[in-house]
């Protein structure tokens, strides 16, 4: 038995070693004719190199495929050094790795068909639109990138199944995030707002609060707003590796992490970023409140973080007081933004109201903007808008019908991530403040969607994957305990 099993596993490496021939050697043979790039070479190579990883140790294409995700390292490649799209290459490879490891070495994958189920009726409810929506060309382009995205979700799902794999997982975010946040902070505090540092750190001039105007980073993303939902996420995260990391130099590396981070979201000037960012350090410190040992600590990040942020920042966020205090009809203030907002609310529930079982249809929600916000007399400019509230944008463009599928897909996420903590609290503690951290900083992404609608949906469609993996690396982490 013993021979036939090294037998078996050496057929596996033979065939794995010939997809890994040709794969690399097509990747470098495309390089190769596009030699005025050189660029391409270097992708080509560094992409063979992971391959090879990947295929006898899926940790890392899982890890690489994080950072590279959460930085929009691909984008960033594109559009400010004219390389190759790294995200689809590499995101194909590591579906064939997961087919290479069922073939070769009989791992198939588990833990998705819940989430094929769910997802499968609401890309249904999203192909629908194609037969009733004004510019079914914005739909098929629509379906196009959640197809991809919803991808991602799956080798999250298939490959992310073990808590090693979990905390590795978390510390290649927080990676991802020193590393955007230490640019961007870097970036403000000195005023090098005309460098975009690689394509990394992006900035525009806005309005901060009345007439006081000034730059608003966004990172790689390319919008503030987006870049601090994206950031805040981080929050929990490095808070629970702050207070419960044993290692000192990664304890060290998450308080930089959680002071970047947060600095981040602050120097945004993001009003929506700033709630979903309390929502998300509530969520964790409701579920672990701080222990009195700690204090110390967090008083000193506190004190510190407090004196970094500028008046103007304060001065935006009192704004807010505007939205809450004053009524949508008749809605009146010279903030821009906020009556842009109160505008696309209003249009966005009109169209709930005329089409509430499928809507106008996925993607479509900008084409029918004007000729609402125009009847409701609140329109701002003449131009099209998108929703800036993701509820509403899902139940604008595919009805009730989207909707209440949508809220089913949430819904299960919730209950996976709260199940599993409560399985694991009083047995694998380490692991259940993991599990914690990451649904506040979930809880945080989907406080910020009340103020965005889904233009980035990757890194939703990524938060899916790992909500949707957690019951599985629960079951198995507690059956080897047992």
């Amino acid at each position: 038995m013993v021979t036939n099993s090294i037998r078996q596993r050496s057929v596996g490496l033979k065939v794995a070693f010939t997809f890994l021939a040709l794969i690399v050697g097509g990747v470098l043979g495309f390089a190769i004719s596009q030699f005025g790039k050189p660029l391409y070479i270097v992708v080509g190579v560094i992409g063979g190199v992971l391959f090879i990883a990947s295929i006898f140790s899926v940790e890392t294409g899982l890890l690489v495929l994080f950072f590279l995700t959460y930085t929009s390292f691909s984008y960033v490649v594109i559009d400010y050094h004219d390389g190759p799209s790294i995200a689809k290459s590499y995101i194909f490879m590591l579906g064939v790795v997961i087919l290479i490891r069922w073939a070769s070495f009989k791992e198939r994958p588990e833990g998705w068909q819940r989430a094929a189920v769910i997802i499968g009726i609401y890309g249904l409810v999203l192909a629908s639109s194609l037969l009733y929506a004004s510019d079914t060309t914005l739909v098929s382009e629509s379906l196009n990138a959640i197809a991809k995205d919803v991808f991602i979700a799956f080798i999250v799902i298939v490959l992310l199944n073990s808590g090693a794999r979990l905390r590795g997982v978390v510390w290649s975010l927080l990676i991802a995030g020193v590393l955007m946040g230490t640019i961007s902070v870097y970036q403000y505090l000195t005023g090098t707002f005309e460098n975009d540092y690689w394509g990394f750190a992006q900035a525009s001039l806005g309005q901060y609060a009345g007439s006081l105007e000034g730059y608003r980073i966004s990172g790689p993303v390319g919008d503030p707003n987006y870049y601090a939902m994206v950031m805040l996420v981080l929050v929990p995260l490095a808070l629970e590796k702050v207070l419960d990391e044993r290692s000192r130099p990664l304890r060290l590396l998450a308080l930089w992490a959680l002071m970047v981070i947060a600095l981040t979201v602050v120097f945004t000037y993001s009003r929506g970023g700033f709630v979903a960012l309390a929502a998300a350090i509530f969520a964790w410190f409701f579920l672990y409140p701080l222990r009195a040992k700690y204090f110390p600590i967090l008083i000193l990040v506190g004190i510190a973080f407090l004196m970094l942020i500028p008046q103007e920042y304060l001065a935006r966020v009192d704004t807010l007081k505007e939205l809450i205090s004053a009524p949508l009809v008749g809605f009146r203030t010279q903030d821009l933004a906020l009556r842009g907002r109160a505008s696309e609310t209003l249009a966005g529930l009109e169209m709930i109201k005329q089409h509430p079982i499928l809507g106008v249809g996925l993607n479509n929600y900008t084409v029918h903007y004007l000729e609402y916000a125009k009847s409701i007399g609140l329109a701002p400019t003449a131009t099209e808008r998108a929703a800036h509230n993701l509820y509403i944008e899902v139940a604008a463009e595919t009805g009730l019908l989207g909707l209440s599928v949508f809220l089913v897909l949430l819904g299960t996420m919730a209950k996976n991530i709260i199940n599993s903590w409560k399985k694991l609290k009083g047995t694998r503690d380490d692991l259940a403040r993991m599990v914690a951290a990451i649904g506040a900083g979930i809880f945080g992404y989907l406080t910020a969607s009340i103020f965005i609608h889904s233009a980035y949906p990757r890194y939703f469609w990524l938060l899916v994957g790992i909500a949707f993996s957690i019951p599985n690396i629960v079951k198995k982490e507690l059956k080897e305990d047992h």
